[in-house]
């Protein structure tokens, strides 16, 4: 596992039943070739937490996200699904639910009701529209999905005579500890939310009795964990119209005789294993495209989904008014974008990829030049030719308009070779960690985002070093193990509280 106090943590969890529970889980199933086959699903919350689910033989409970994950559960009692080499390592318990139900729940409520909301990204004076299929929505799909993980959750912490350990993963499940805590009083739960929480004024779209249902249930866990110390005391402020005391220097919340820590753990990556993938071969492959593509130009790139809180569209506008204003780099240049489309069931994001294109398209006929295209978009999900971009780029660019952390300056820091310079919003979870060594952008602020491209082209090889290497020695002091391992102390800490 390589986790710091790694012997500490397994001798706390050693006689506790580890029950893990996120809408998405830690192995999908799909069909290739007319064969079934298991794919480890991607992330850091997978890369961290499944070396210790596996060494504990704990229960990860999730959704069934494809077809084949519905067929896999159903050919086992409880649809608990064993994951296995030779011998179990551990089980994901998978949750079933009806298709119009799964539907109000995730591409209703949790996205994009709850994800806007966390973001700032209604346009308040047209949306969001709380309308009759919203509350219905929130009755028949958010609650009674939750309900569904609850009762899931409740029948995995009876399983054996071990004290269950209830970790809640995000924003999916914001009703579930409450909902447990009627079923298991003293049962110890935390939950951490992996994306912002936003100020009061702006949580307070949601309707009173939702926010209130969101407030309750998180304030039933005994730990509460965000990325940083900014979505804390957002937090800790929607909370004190229903808390009984905040306490707002201890981060602690007193309601209904309960009390709940609220803790910032930042997450980091995986030091060694980025690097290490950073030179196998599958990368190196893909190095040889990236370096055609580039063709001895300035790099700037940027990975992500296609997701609204990425601000895509105004950093290509940036890039643009960047061309404008220094015709000079026009054939010089190149803007290299990989990631994919996501949530295309949802009309705000299939409208915001449609935009993208047609932006995209814009810029390419406004400023191109015979055998010069400016932007280049890879629309495929390919972490070995992520890495591989990493490694070349002269810039990157990574200016959301909110995140909970965005890792991505993190991996890409790390095994850049390029000296490449880090153009970050002010508004990423990770600016705190990374602001003395990037170029700070306002990610509405077009101007100020093309000024900080020209910066980045013009700066000098001995300023990139060491804005580079400052960046690298903030992220090797801090890996995705610290993350999990200040967890556990507070969990160990305040379970052996009377």
């Amino acid at each position: 596992m390589n986790y710091p106090q790694e012997e500490k943590i397994l001798e706390f969890l050693k006689d506790r039943n580890l029950i893990l529970a996120s809408n998405r889980g830690p192995v999908e199933f799909h069909k290739e070739n007319n064969e079934i086959v298991m794919k480890k699903g991607a992330g850091g919350l997978v890369a961290t937490l499944l070396p210790l689910i596996e060494a504990l033989n704990g229960v990860w409970i999730a959704s069934a996200m494809t077809p084949e994950d519905e067929d896999e559960a159903r050919r086992y009692p409880q649809n608990r699904v064993p994951v296995t080499h030779d011998d179990p390592k551990f089980w994901v318990s998978f949750v079933l639910s009806d298709p119009e139900q799964y539907q109000n729940y995730y591409s209703v409520i949790s996205n994009p009701l709850i994800w806007f909301v966390q973001h700032n990204m209604w346009n308040s004076p047209y949306t969001p529209n709380i309308d009759d299929k919203i509350h219905h929505a929130w009755k028949d799909g958010y609650k009674a999905i939750n309900q569904k993980f609850t009762d899931k959750i409740v029948e995995e912490a009876k399983r054996n005579q071990k004290e269950p350990l209830i970790m809640l993963q995000d924003y999916h499940l914001y009703l579930c500890p409450e909902l447990i805590r009627m079923e298991l009083k003293d049962i110890f739960l935390s939950q951490f939310i992996h994306i912002p929480w936003p100020q009061c004024d702006y949580f307070n779209i949601i309707p009173e009795y939702m926010r209130n249902s969101i407030i309750e249930g998180l304030l039933s866990n005994n730990l509460v964990g965000f990325h940083i110390n900014r979505y804390v005391q957002n937090f800790l402020q929607c909370a004190e119209s229903l808390a009984d005391e905040v306490d707002y220097q201890q981060g602690i919340v007193y309601y209904n005789n309960n009390i709940t820590r609220v803790r910032s753990y930042p997450i980091s990556v995986d030091y060694n294993s980025i690097k290490d993938m950073s030179c196998s071969n599958q990368v190196c492959q893909k190095e040889d495209l990236i370096k055609e593509i580039k063709e001895e130009k300035f790099l700037f790139y940027r990975s992500d989904r296609a997701d609204l809180s990425k601000n895509i569209i105004r950093g290509f506008k940036a890039y643009s008014l960047f061309l404008d204003q220094h015709p000079e780099y026009k054939g010089k240049v190149k803007f290299l974008s990989t990631g994919k489309p996501t949530r295309q069931q949802i009309k705000e994001y299939d409208n915001y990829t449609r935009e993208i294109i047609k932006v995209v398209k814009e810029i390419n006929q406004k400023h191109c030049r015979e055998g010069w295209k400016p932007i280049e978009c890879r629309f495929i999900s390919d972490y070995g030719l992520c890495v591989a971009c990493f490694k070349n780029y002269d810039c990157l660019v990574v200016n959301p308009i909110a995140d909970g952390m965005n890792i991505v300056p993190k991996e890409a820091s790390i095994i850049n070779e390029n000296n490449g310079v880090l153009v970050l919003s002010e508004n990423a979870g990770c600016y705190e960690e990374l602001k003395d060594y990037a170029l700070s952008v306002n990610p509405f602020d077009i101007t100020q985002t093309a000024e900080a491209y020209y910066q980045a082209v013009k700066m000098g090889e001995e300023e990139r070093n060491r804005r580079l290497k400052g960046l690298q020695e903030i992220i090797k002091k801090r890996t995705i193990y610290h993350w999990i391992s200040e967890q556990f102390d507070d969990i160990e800490e305040l379970h052996s509280k009377p």
